[in-house]
């Protein structure tokens, strides 16, 4: 209840000096205030449109973030079997954390349709973060404890449970909840790019070409919302997953 009443109040402050600032600017259409955006957000929220943009976007952003979460960690894995494997992926990796992700856009676009264009950024924004992290967790196990479990012949799925799990959570964790946010970020600006006939991007492209600043304003907070609630639901189902499953056992 603390928690909530704390959070709450932060962003009741936020929102007065969002007020405040509209007010000095006194601009409306180009600056509008957060009750005009709150009301234009609710009239959107009535019409199926705004449903179909959200729903289109929020299932491209998603699979991207899945594939990105699996293709990272199948990477980290295979690298940490042997470091010629490793050699052999960093260029590539290199190139996706270096390259600017306008120009992946533009690329990929040329090739694929726009839906596609999408998912393919929010891979590339999550996969870098997720085999950096999971790669760092496997091989910064403690080497001791597992020639100590090879000595005694601990079984694999013991092995699994008691060192590799809890070692690489930590990391897993924090880059999945790093890498959601960027994804969000990534997949709404290749959209406004790309300008897919059903997406938020689209709406953000048209608010900003008719310079309608309040639907602008109330697509960006929508986004945000989205963010944040997503990220809340995956902060709470890792919370369950850890404490189920990443117990650790005795070797």
């Amino acid at each position: 209840m603390k928690k909530a009443l704390k959070t709450t109040l932060i962003v009741f402050i936020w929102l007065v000096i969002w007020l405040v600032a509209s007010l000095l600017i006194n601009l409306p259409l180009l600056f509008p205030s957060p009750i005009d955006v709150l009301v234009r957000l609710f009239q959107l929220l009535g019409t199926s449109e705004f449903y179909l943009s959200t729903m289109f976007s929020f299932g491209r952003i998603i699979l991207g973030i899945t594939i990105g979460l699996l293709s990272g960690l199948a990477i980290a894995l295979l690298c940490s079997i042997s470091k010629h494997i490793y050699d052999f992926f960093m260029p590539l990796i290199a190139i996706v954390k270096s390259t600017p992700i306008v120009a992946f856009v533009f690329l990929v676009n040329l090739f694929v349709g726009s839906g596609y264009t999408i998912v393919f950024i929010c891979v590339l924004m999550v996969f870098p973060i997720v085999f950096a992290n999971i790669y760092q967790g496997i091989i910064g196990t403690d080497k001791n404890l597992l020639e100590l479990c090879k000595v005694y012949k601990i079984p694999y799925k013991k092995r699994l449970k008691a060192l590799y799990l809890p070692g690489v959570a930590p990391y897993f964790f924090s880059s999945l909840l790093s890498s959601i946010g960027l994804a969000w970020k990534a997949g709404i600006a290749a959209e406004i790019l790309c300008t897919p006939r059903i997406s938020i991007g689209i709406e953000i492209f048209n608010a900003k070409t008719y310079i309608e600043y309040i639907d602008l304003f109330a697509w960006i907070l929508t986004v945000v919302i989205l963010s944040l609630i997503f990220e809340l639901v995956v902060t709470k189902l890792l919370k369950l997953l850890s404490n189920k499953f990443l117990t650790k056992a005795e070797v």
